[in-house]
């Protein structure tokens, strides 16, 4: 068998090797620039620490499972948090196996549509995405087991099965409570193949063949009924719910961003470019065997239509909820390479090494980016610690912005707080309606308008000044350096950039 072959060995440890180099980047650092990070981690600590009463997790929050679709990841987190300690700690595992996930479940696609397998090495430079450095982890996650439930919604169709069926009615139901977004495509996108794979089926047949969406379909019928997300006025949300678009000419043109340029510097449009000119060496016309199911790249097309339809034309933002369009590149870009036929021999291996060595770049990249980040945070640690457990902080994020990510990276740093100690951490996820955690009215934080985190100066000292024990700053800022009514502060802590500013005890109630 040559190195060229699709079943060489080479190619099976080749893309074991990304997928590591694609991990090693998360454990560089204690700290990642991922803006939503923190509030994940927060969320995850509150449901590990739930019983504890120094965290004072049920005093502040309750429970609200059956309202929310952004659900797995946090459960998934909670429990991997009591074997490996803490919930930063269980997060950057559940990272972890979400960027190995990424090429195996293109893997497992690509076999189920008896495509070429070494394209697999597409997902690795495609983990680096927008939906990751914003923290849309819920989505991230979503995406490999989007791939896997495609492969076994084939497989349902080729070799009918029990097995397979409740399988896959469970990988839905999954999917639908990772991230609504994912489970909007891979609903229509499942339901195509199981009715008109490999040709269409009567229609007497299709309650049969869609036996598997009966399940998430009573679960679809309840949220439209009962989520906080169709009515947030159930959950007393009171900001307007606008529904805005993105030009599909503006669209087009956001495609790098929504896709790899997440670090400053031209090295995220070389991956780009590089995979680009990987996919057309793929496809350049060239003399090929016949395709023996030819069906399967049209389903493939029809994916990616569908995919590139809710890129164009689905809602950029609805209410408090944003870059709602901007995810199917995502999804886009993962299934594309299933369109892709190599060549035999040289022809066919020199691309998808390229496509490796972008995977082996794009890591490097993130690796030295994350570890500048690192450096950048400074003593953040240190100035947190002086904060007494189980209390209330407010963060006054003055410089959200980072000189490596593009994102506002310290947006939320001031969620590390609740994620460590328990207590209250704001702005907090928490005060959103999809939220599978929410504030007991008796002790919930002050209200504020939405989107109040990004404006440090709404915070007012006569009325939020009461509630909080705690306000960290981020920047050469001293909010309390004119006189102005409400309680009196002190400074805790300051170091470099970093501030913790303690309300005096007398002032507490």
């Amino acid at each position: 068998m040559h190195w060229t072959d699709e079943d060489h060995p080479l190619w099976a440890w080749l893309l074991g090797a990304c997928a590591a180099a694609t991990v090693i980047p998360l454990w560089s650092a204690d700290h990642l620039p991922f803006t939503d990070l923190p509030q994940h981690v927060s969320a995850m600590a509150t449901l590990r620490h739930w019983w504890d009463p120094s965290w004072k997790s049920r005093e502040y929050f309750t429970l609200a499972f059956g309202q929310t679709q952004y659900l797995l990841y946090y459960l998934a987190g909670a429990a991997f948090a009591f074997p490996f300690g803490t919930a930063e700690r269980a997060n950057l595992v559940l990272l972890s196996l979400i960027a190995v996930a990424f090429p195996c479940s293109l893997r497992a696609l690509l076999r189920a549509l008896r495509a070429d397998t070494r394209l697999a090495l597409f997902g690795c430079t495609l983990f680096w995405s927008q939906s990751l450095l914003i923290g849309f982890f819920n989505y991230l996650a979503a995406m490999p087991l989007t791939l896997w439930a495609l492969a076994l919604t084939l497989r349902q169709t080729e070799t009918p099965s029990r097995r397979t069926l409740w399988t896959l009615a469970l990988a839905a139901i999954a999917l639908f409570y990772l991230h609504l977004s994912a489970f909007v495509f891979f609903a229509p996108a499942a339901a195509l193949v199981s009715v008109g794979i490999p040709r269409l089926a009567p229609l007497r047949e299709w309650p049969r063949k869609l036996l598997w969406a009966a399940p998430v379909a009573v679960l679809c019928l309840l949220w439209l009924a009962y989520s906080p997300v169709v009515h947030p006025q159930s959950v007393g949300w009171r900001q307007p719910m606008a529904v805005s678009w993105e030009e599909p000419a503006t669209a087009l043109r956001n495609v790098n961003d929504a896709l790899l340029d997440i670090w400053r510097g031209p090295q995220d449009e070389w991956c780009l470019l590089a995979l680009l000119a990987a996919a057309a060496l793929l496809a350049w016309p060239q003399r090929r065997e016949p395709e023996e199911h030819p069906w399967r790249r049209g389903l493939v097309a029809v994916w990616l239509a569908l995919a590139a339809a809710l890129y164009l034309a689905f809602p950029i933002s609805i209410g408090w909820m944003w870059q709602l369009n901007e995810r199917y590149a995502l999804l886009f870009a993962l299934l594309a390479p299933a369109l892709l036929r190599p060549a035999r021999g040289l022809r066919g291996a020199a691309p998808l090494l390229l496509v490796a060595a972008t995977g082996f770049f794009a890591a490097a990249n993130s690796a030295s980016n994350i570890r500048a980040f690192e450096r950048e945070v400074g003593p953040f640690d240190s100035v947190l610690a002086r904060a007494q457990p189980g209390r209330r902080l407010i963060g006054m994020i003055f410089e959200q912005n980072s000189r490596y990510a593009k994102f506002s990276a310290f947006l939320h740093f001031h969620a590390y707080y609740r994620a460590r100690m328990g207590g209250v951490a704001s702005f907090s996820f928490a005060e959103l309606p999809q939220s599978p955690l929410r504030y007991r009215p008796e002790n919930a934080p002050p209200p504020h308008p939405a989107g109040w985190e990004w404006h440090p100066n709404t915070f007012r000292n006569d009325v939020d000044g009461y509630y909080y024990d705690y306000v960290l700053v981020h920047g050469w800022v001293d909010p309390f350096a004119r006189p102005q009514a409400g309680p009196r502060w002190s400074l805790r802590a300051r170091e470099g950039r970093w501030a913790l500013y303690e309300k005096d005890l007398r002032e507490r109630p």
